[in-house]
């Protein structure tokens, strides 16, 4: 450096050495500050490097002595030095550390390449500054980095190692060395072999390759390093500044604890599950043994009612019935419930039709809403696909249960069904389904209580209206394994609307709906007479959906009236809708207006009633009006019973045709059925049921002399009990379709079980079974199955 400054201080003109306008311009642009001082130690130059520097300007500092630029405590020892390099002319550069003092006061590390030069005044020092701040500030980050990775490597509880790419250790931290029991001296420069069991050492090292070859960390490798000690290790490459892999780093954690706390796991899953099973069998069990005593008490009593007995025997044998139906659903309420609870309700989708499924469901219910003066009804919007897959069952279980809860709760007024669409995609369907009633309504703060377990709105309501508190949360675990949601919107003495979500398959096949089924019935006029708005809003809808012209009535005045008027003006209507309970003048005087009356004597007329089936059906058979309906009405029931009922021919002019009449069935007539049955009550039960029907019955006490007489010959069907001595139903039944394979045979089989659980159903159709009904088995049910499998006779 100092043959540089020579060089700069050097010019065309050797008498006149110094800082010329050629040297002046070299400094400004120069990278360092520099700072010239004559003999007295006063500045007498500098550039602008040393400006920004200093902070000091050139007009400022030149002409002040150079100690302003030196700490206090550093410039006696400087001011000796710089006299030192002043005597010594000619020498070289010479470069020495040093602190330097910025106007502000602040010192910062600097390097000094100090070189003497002449003057014609005299030796000066021409003194270049480098600036060593951060180079100083990067050592020491540097190296208390080391220190700090060193020290928090150490108290890390976590094993550290790095290994060449020869399996070597090059460092490691204390937790690896009180790991394996080694000190730092004894793991350097050694292999990781040393350390594990052989059959580790291989696996270590086919994880070694390939974390080198693939560049992949491997995140958790569990192995047991020693006898009874687990431990958890990482590997992951390391690699230089130039990006080349060098060796491995791993991360070595001790996890015993963990291992003995998963086996313990481990035991406790599988004692967790025997207890589940042992839950499942008791559940099973206990379904069996409480539904086995129902079946003789309720099957016996509905036997007894339908016997001749006086005003007080059918009472008390009445509040006998009614009571044990309300049992029953306490107990199907916790046995559905802790099937739930357990995990073991699964869904089982079948094809079915949303409006015979609602239909069917408001059927169940409409003598409890028809005795407390509801009207009930259903409607179901026209873009909801009918023909769906879904676990019907399940379904009908939910929407029965919020059906139920608004009957129970609502003295007047309403109940009303919607279901609508939310969501359509190309498979499949989200329908949204909402009950409605005229009820007590729900405080807000109390809604969100109705769906936990064994909760209702306030204990009130279960001392007043009875229940478990278990049906809305049964219903809400279903519709969420049916990817839906259920909820409330209610305020008190305003009602209450429950709904629910489900999604659904669409059937790739539907059935044919009724509307395909009715185009015989375009353009014929139809008028609806009620008192209820619901229910001539969705009995327009369906007849409009028919292409019928239908017009409906408030009243039986307002309908009699409208008749007069249509057949005024030479229009008349071809049917009559009418309504059997209405204030004012009910159905029937509105019929005996009609027939009264010449000019409308000829109206076909179907009454809808909510009132008891014998004592309508008595009432219109005197009326002259044979078809009537139960509310709520099926659009399949009512398009049926429209066909029925008109059976007439429209003229082309009138807009009238051929509508046929419904061919019904013959009876089932006299049937041979074997009654697999150990029950002494409910083998009695079956033989009074099935000889009232006018069946023919065997009896059969287990599996094994069920077996016997099938093989003799002569049954039309057999009802077999699951759980029976010495054979059981499925075993028998698994007998019995063996040996009908090498005759070429089937007889239907109907398990008629007390046994209710999840899983019941595919077990009696796996072991060969035609379909499953239930117990405590009522007498329609047990017609129904029968008629299902067995061909009328």
């Amino acid at each position: 450096m100092g043959e540089s400054i020579r060089e700069i201080y050097s010019t065309d003109n050797p008498g006149a050495p110094g800082l010329h306008d050629r040297t002046r311009a070299i400094l400004e642009i120069a990278f360092h500050p520099f700072v010239e001082v004559d003999s007295d130690g006063v500045v007498t130059d500098w550039n602008s490097k040393s400006e920004t520097t200093f902070g000091w300007l050139r007009s400022e500092i030149v002409g002040r002595s150079v100690q302003t630029l030196i700490p206090p405590r550093d410039r006696e020892d400087y001011k000796r030095r710089f006299q030192q390099l002043l005597g010594s002319a000619g020498s070289g550069e010479t470069s020495m550390p040093a602190k330097a003092l910025h106007r502000d006061g602040h010192e910062f590390p600097v390097e000094l390449a100090l070189t003497p030069v002449p003057h014609e005044t005299g030796p000066r020092l021409a003194v270049f500054v480098r600036d060593v701040t951060q180079r100083r500030q990067l050592e020491s980050a540097l190296y208390e980095s080391d220190e700090r990775n060193r020290v928090i490597l150490d108290h890390l509880e976590d094993g550290y190692a790095e290994v060449d790419l020869r399996g070597n250790f090059v460092a490691v931290n204390d937790a690896y060395c009180r790991m394996f029991n080694r000190t730092k001296e004894e793991v350097f420069g050694g292999s990781y072999k040393q350390y594990v069991a052989p059959e580790r050492a291989a696996l270590l090292r086919e994880v070694f390759q390939n974390v080198y070859k693939t560049g992949v960390p491997v995140k958790s490798l569990d192995y047991e390093y020693k006898p009874g000690r687990f431990v958890e290790q990482s590997v992951s490459l390391k690699k230089n500044a130039k990006g080349e892999a060098v060796g491995f780093v791993s991360v070595i954690r001790d996890c015993t604890q963990r291992k003995l706390y998963e086996q313990e796991l481990a035991k406790a899953k599988e004692a967790a599950e025997a207890a589940s099973r042992a839950k499942s069998a008791f559940l099973a069990n206990m379904s069996h043994e409480i539904r086995t005593p129902m079946n003789g008490i309720l099957g016996m009593t509905e036997l007894a009612l339908s016997t001749e007995l006086n005003a007080e025997q059918h009472e008390f044998l009445s509040m006998v019935r009614s009571s044990a139906d309300a049992l029953l659903v306490i107990i199907n309420d916790i046995l559905d419930y802790s099937k739930i609870e357990a995990g073991k309700v699964t869904l089982d989708p079948v094809q079915f039709n949303l409006a015979e499924l609602v239909g069917d469901a408001m059927k169940s219910v409409a003598i409890f809403a028809h005795k407390k003066g509801l009207e009930l009804a259903f409607h179901i919007d026209r873009d909801v696909p009918l023909d769906l897959i879904g676990d019907s069952l399940r379904l009908r279980q939910v929407l029965l249960n919020l059906t139920g809860n608004a009957i129970k709760f609502a003295e007047h007024g309403e109940v009303v069904v919607n279901a609508r669409l939310e969501e359509l995609g190309e498979n499949d369907v989200k329908v949204r389904i909402e009950v409605s009633d005229t009820g007590i309504g729900i405080a807000e703060d109390k809604q969100a209580r109705l769906f936990q377990p064994f909760e209702q709105a306030d204990t009130s309501t279960t001392r007043l209206y009875g229940g478990t508190g278990l049906g809305l949360a049964i219903s809400k675990r279903i519709v969420q394994l049916m990817d839906g949601t259920i909820g409330v919107e209610s305020a008190p003495g305003a009602g209450s609307t429950f709904y629910f979500t489900a999604r659904l398959g669409i059937a790739a096949a539907p059935v044919r709906s009724p509307a395909l089924l009715a185009m015989d019935l375009h353009a014929m006029r139809v008028l609806i007479v009620d008192d209820n708005a619901t229910n001539r809003r969705i009995l327009e809808e369906v007849t409009r959906r028919w292409e019928m012209h239908p017009e409906t009535a408030d009243s039986g005045p307002a309908g009699l009236q409208k008749l007069r008027w249509a057949h005024a003006e030479g229009r008349p209507f071809h049917l009559v809708l009418l309504d059997e309970q209405m204030p004012q003048m009910d159905g029937l005087e509105v019929i005996r207006s009609i027939r009264a009356d010449s000019q409308l004597r000829g109206a076909t007329i179907m009454m809808l009633t909510s009132a008891d089936q014998h004592a309508s059906l008595a009432r219109c058979r005197e009326m002259g009006v044979e078809t009537y309906l139960i509310k709520p009405v099926k659009p399949s029931d009512l398009l049926a019973k429209i066909r029925h009922a008109l059976g007439s021919v429209r003229t082309a002019d009138a807009g009238r045709g051929h509508v046929p009449r419904t061919r019904h069935a013959p009876g089932q007539g006299s049937l041979s059925i074997l009654v697999a049955e150990d029950n002494l009550v409910n083998q009695k039960l079956a033989i009074a049921m099935l000889e009232k029907a006018g069946h023919r019955v065997q009896l059969a006490a287990n599996g094994d002399e069920a077996f016997l007489k099938w093989q003799a010959g002569g049954f039309d069907l057999i009802l077999m009990d699951v759980q029976m001595p010495v054979l059981d139903g499925f075993d028998a039944t698994r007998r019995i379709r063996a040996a009908e394979q090498n005759a070429g045979t089937h007889i239907p089989i109907v398990a008629m079980t007390a046994h209710a659980m999840s899983g019941d159903r595919d077990r009696c159709l796996a072991a060969g079974m035609d379909d499953y009904v239930s117990k405590p088995v009522s007498r329609k049910a047990l017609e129904q199955a029968i008629s299902r499998y067995v061909p009328a006779k």
